[in-house]
């Protein structure tokens, strides 16, 4: 859950980094980098996926890896975007969760307002249109975090097993996040 607690930890840890210099402005190409290698991850997710069905092999941890780096760099194309780029080289991947928690829920609301603008053509009233659009996103970032600790937990804790229910899981919050992305990079 993406609780007030949450957004303002990532407020914090963003607007340090920024203090720091480690937001910076991303090259021209950054954006289209990340959304491709972000569609690469994706393709081979349901490739693992499809593996694991025809030849009967465990795949699901790396479906779960791969799910989760289309995430994780469509993310980092979103980021590129609106012209912020992490530069840190030790935690990239829950510095760029609380950027997304702090550049897009807590501060800018700069999906919130492209939201908006998409579903004004559906909804007559704007009320409704920021509560579907704030929705939209918390539940993006949401799925972002919990496939993070995910690929955590399955790929360095021992005891834990991965379940094929999981990796469907995985990939199904990969392929809505990339949709909805995609949406926002392509206008």
């Amino acid at each position: 859950m993406l609780d007030e607690k949450k957004i303002e930890r990532s407020s914090r840890i963003i607007k340090q980094l920024i203090e720091e210099g480690k937001i910076v402005k991303p090259s021209s190409k950054t954006k289209s980098f990340f959304l491709d290698q972000s569609n690469k991850s994706l393709v081979v997710s349901r490739k693992l996926l499809d593996l694991q069905e025809k030849e009967n092999i465990d795949t699901n941890l790396w479906v779960i890896n791969t799910a989760y780096y289309s995430m994780f760099f469509g993310a980092t194309a979103l980021l590129a975007h609106f012209n912020h780029k992490l530069d840190v080289s030790i935690g990239v991947h829950k510095a760029t969760y609380h950027a997304l928690v702090y550049y897009f829920v807590k501060e800018d609301n700069k999906l919130k307002k492209q939201l908006a603008e998409e579903y004004a053509t559906a909804v007559s009233e704007a009320e409704e249109v920021l509560q579907i659009g704030e929705s939209k996103i918390k539940e993006l970032v949401i799925s972002f975090d919990s496939e993070l600790e995910k690929r955590k937990i399955f790929t360095y804790e021992i005891e834990e097993s991965v379940e094929k229910a999981k990796a469907i899981t995985s990939l199904k919050r990969a392929e809505n996040f990339f949709q909805e992305i995609n949406k926002i990079l392509r206008k």
